[in-house]
């Protein structure tokens, strides 16, 4: 495979990633072959490994918690939505340097459209306020929605961290102000590695038609995805997402609009 485009994925602990089935399938979707890596990288070791990645001729690399804000020290330039995320998921090795940019957003726009849900028309509750957060806020108020609310334990200090240029309502951690929010919101986004017995919120505090989206994913659905359907809810862990930001980083790789269809199949999206 001399000839095949080398990508990888860094994260830690990187325990379940199924990036590099998605690379590949993009990859040969457009007749090039792939050599996909999975790489487990501390924050500590993230410049050595990029180092070594660029000199051994990699293409690019994902990158996955808790890496996405080191990066953006580490690349040479950083698109808009990268640098007022601080968030980096995507880096781009080329001879005028490294690029850095993050699909998040953008991938999770595209899952909601996938879902029947158009952004801009949407009410949107966050839980957790870190760069996860603030990727998908980012990427929600570029598509004209205007009601993003954040729920974190600490909202004075979340609003300080996230600084200027978004513009979302920080709301306590189960406050009244949540509740409220709760019954309101048409998209509930877990952004927090809450699950299992101490689930992010209640379903009961969700309305019939709100989208509940876990952005965790593994080798089957999420406890709290599984009893949202229980419950006869709309509800899709992190998979999707996934799917819509590795097509977003293969095509800039690429050079090519890369299709969604092959990543889903490869994964067995939707699930």
């Amino acid at each position: 495979m001399n000839d095949a485009i080398r990508l990888a994925v860094l994260g830690d602990p990187l325990a379940y990633t199924l990036s590099p089935v998605l690379h590949r399938a993009g990859c040969e979707a457009l007749g090039v072959a792939c050599e996909p890596l999975a790489l487990r990288t501390s924050p500590v070791e993230l410049a050595e490994r990029l180092r070594d990645l660029a000199a051994r001729g990699f293409r690019g690399c994902n990158l996955t918690h808790p890496l996405k804000e080191h990066a953006l020290d580490q690349v040479d330039k950083a698109s808009v939505a990268a640098e007022r995320a601080r968030s980096v998921n995507t880096i781009a090795f080329g001879p005028e340097g490294w690029w850095g940019e993050t699909t998040d957003g953008p991938g999770f726009l595209d899952l909601l459209r996938e879902l029947g849900r158009e952004p801009a028309d949407q009410h949107v509750l966050l839980l957790g306020a870190g760069g996860a957060a603030r990727s998908l806020a980012l990427a929600l108020e570029w598509a004209g929605c205007r009601d993003v609310r954040v729920s974190s334990r600490h909202p004075a200090g979340a609003r300080y961290a996230w600084g200027e240029g978004l513009d979302p309502r920080f709301l306590g951690w189960r406050s009244p102000e949540e509740g409220v929010a709760l019954r309101e919101a048409t998209v509930v986004v877990n952004c927090t590695p809450l699950a299992g017995h101490e689930p992010p919120v209640p379903l009961v505090s969700l309305a019939d038609r709100t989208l509940a989206i876990d952005l965790t994913y593994g080798p089957e659905l999420t406890p709290w995805v599984r009893a949202a359907r229980e419950a006869r809810l709309q509800a899709v862990d992190g998979l999707g997402l996934l799917v819509h930001q590795a097509r977003r980083s293969l095509s800039l790789w690429l050079g090519r609009e890369v299709p969604v269809e092959p990543l889903a199949a490869a994964v067995g999206w939707p699930r």
